[in-house]
């Protein structure tokens, strides 16, 4: 099955009522779950980014119910993090300025996983040349 990273700033807007972005990553988060775009994998440290933020603003019950939101559909993926793709990240992140570590670990993953695409807000991916990022609910396989 083909396979794109979900990054937090989608996870956030989703979960997010306020958040700028909150219409498409509703939409994007939907559209993954109901298996109309390519399996989303969301890494560890983008889901402890997400439900860190949620639980500090929405409280505890909603970042509950995202991550059984994520755990339960047939079509996300939640791998375990590992200290290969921690080194890598470092890597990465001494590559691109203005990467943080965490996007840098998420670009290192999706290396070593052979994923080309990431859905996300965050335009600093657009600096790294071998993924392509998606902010929209589109399916860049079909």
């Amino acid at each position: 099955m083909a396979r794109a990273l979900v990054d937090a700033t989608v996870t956030v807007a989703f979960a997010d009522t306020d958040d700028e972005h909150h219409d498409q990553g509703r939409r994007i988060v939907r559209e993954v779950d109901h298996g109309n775009l390519a399996t989303g994998v969301v890494t560890h440290e983008a889901l402890v980014e997400t439900l860190n933020y949620i639980n500090e603003r929405s409280g505890h019950t909603k970042a509950a119910q995202l991550l059984d939101l994520l755990e339960e559909s047939a079509y996300y993926h939640l791998p375990p993090g590992s200290k290969t793709n921690v080194g890598r990240g470092r890597g990465v992140f001494r590559q691109y300025p203005g990467l943080s570590l965490g996007d840098a670990m998420q670009v290192a993953f999706m290396r070593s996983e052979e994923i080309d695409y990431i859905y996300s807000f965050d335009d600093d991916f657009d600096r790294v040349e071998d993924i392509t990022r998606i902010n929209a609910p589109t399916n860049p396989f079909a």
